[in-house]
């Protein structure tokens, strides 16, 4: 019971972190204040109160409509903020406590901003890799991994990428190279290949996927970053474990 309830609390206080990146979502694409002012509804801008910022609950109670205006609001505030409660679970499960499980749970939160992000804009926030590199920074001076390993975990990905958007003449955008030099670098070199793998193949179907369902054209665009940060988030956690399964199969 009293580990249910340590793992509650975990959730508990993810969720809480994931209201928080709701704001951050909403907040930086329109270049205003993450740490000044106070939250409003979209719609009206009518100031919100604690009764109002409950994360999932509130949305409930409200029926996802606003309290003072009655618009709608998405029911993917909710998820967002349930995104944070699993991302810091997932990494409690598999760090513990311990440095590793705040370092690895704050990239996992950096991904579900960057892929809301991605998807609003088709733009990946400069700040955003400079967090990654803050977080890579802290991962080493903990963990003291190889730093060719490092080294290498920053362009075995991004470099490709790099070519792919020179040859395509912007084929793939700027912030998903930069997201992989950054996160490479966190991650190091067999992860960071798996997680560019992972999110290249995703990525690719659900883009066929597309072009079948809708017809889309050739030349439209999709934001990969989403699929980059899945990559990503099930390397942080699970990296080593799969790469070793997938090993097992041949040695």
């Amino acid at each position: 019971m009293i580990r249910f309830l340590f793992y509650l609390y975990i959730f508990i206080f993810g969720c809480v972190i994931g209201s928080f990146l709701n704001v951050v979502i909403y907040r930086v694409p329109n270049k205003l204040s993450v740490s000044k002012g106070y939250s409003f509804c979209p719609a009206c801008h009518h100031r919100l109160f604690p009764k109002d910022l409950v994360p999932v609950f509130s949305w409930l109670s409200l029926r996802g409509k606003c309290a003072y205006c009655g618009a709608p609001i998405a029911a993917r505030y909710p998820f967002v903020e349930l995104l944070g409660g699993f991302a810091f679970l997932l990494s409690f499960n598999r760090y513990g406590i311990s440095l590793n499980f705040i370092i690895h749970a704050l990239l996992l939160c950096v991904m579900i901003v960057i892929s809301f992000i991605d998807i609003d804009t088709m733009e990946i926030p400069d700040g955003s890799h400079f967090f990654i590199l803050a977080l890579a920074v802290g991962s080493y001076l903990i963990n003291q991994p190889e730093l060719s390993s490092i080294l290498l975990g920053g362009i075995v990905i991004a470099l490709p990428l790099f070519l792919i958007a020179w040859l395509t003449h912007g084929g793939i955008g700027g912030g998903d190279i930069k997201l992989m030099a950054a996160s490479g670098l966190f991650l190091g070199f067999a992860n960071t290949l798996l997680a560019g793998i992972i999110g290249i193949i995703i990525g690719g179907f659900y883009a066929a996927c597309l072009m079948l369902i809708k017809k889309r054209e050739g030349k439209s665009y999709m934001a990969l970053g989403p699929f980059l940060a899945l990559g990503i988030s099930i390397a942080s956690l699970y990296g080593p474990q799969i790469i070793q399964a997938y090993l097992n199969l041949f040695f």
